[in-house]
């Protein structure tokens, strides 16, 4: 007779053997110890937030997903509100809720006939992101406003747009923050050009992840917005 171990490494031999970028396995096959569990819940707007859950076996960066068979599934419950997330790919989960006010209470629980593994956390403070004006990424500083602001909770903003190279960087929450000018390389070398840039900034919050899972599981809320804007040369 298998054990549930060895049926993970046939599982994932079989898969590889075809050479799928993506290998999976039966929840069936996994103690839950195995379950590198990835939580984040992102607000991305002031109505709506969506927990999205991956499931792998292997540590945070394997690509061998975990597929919820024989019973086992995943709820989310805020505020008395309990819902059970559905596949939206092999591995991972998704549930929608109303609400995103700050420190809401995400619960996310792995539910199986024997046990259940809680995670837990909760959400920073919504804000609104101000616009930029239209600017010459060469000539003009870039400033990047919003609020409410200095909550204490890690920022961090992002730029993209098909003339730049993506830029990634962590911030204070101060409210205000300055790309100085130069700072965004054009992608077109001598010969750089107008687009439209995406400017996203992100507050996120570390919650707890169930002991009894993989420790490289983790649960992280977001507050996200975006805008987008004209940029010059």
């Amino acid at each position: 007779m298998f054990d549930r171990n060895t049926l993970v490494v046939l599982g994932v031999v079989g898969f590889a053997a075809l050479g799928c970028s993506k290998e999976t396995t039966s929840s069936a096959n996994i103690k839950t110890g195995g379950f590198a569990t990835l939580i984040d819940v992102y607000a991305d707007n002031d109505t709506t937030s969506r927990v999205h859950v991956e499931l792998k076996v292997g540590g945070s960066s394997s690509n061998t997903y975990i597929a919820l068979e024989n019973g086992d599934k995943l709820t989310a419950t805020v505020e008395g509100t309990k819902k059970t997330l559905t596949s939206t790919d092999t591995g991972v989960y998704e549930v929608n809720f109303d609400g995103v006010a700050e420190d809401t209470k995400f619960t996310v629980a792995l539910e199986r006939t024997d046990e259940t593994a809680t995670s837990s956390g909760t959400l920073p403070a919504p804000f609104t992101l101000d616009k930029p004006a239209k600017l010459s990424r060469k000539a003009d500083d870039l400033e990047v406003d919003w609020s409410p602001a200095d909550t204490g909770d890690p920022v961090n903003l992002e730029v993209s747009g098909d003339c730049i190279f993506d830029y990634s960087k962590a911030i204070s929450d101060t409210g205000s923050h300055v790309i100085t000018k130069g700072t965004l390389e054009s992608t077109g070398g001598d010969m750089p050009t107008t687009c439209d840039l995406s400017l996203e900034l992100d507050r996120h919050r570390s919650g707890v992840a169930d002991s009894d899972f993989d420790p490289e599981s983790y649960v992280v809320l977001h507050q996200r917005r975006s805008v987008s804007f004209t940029s010059l040369p």
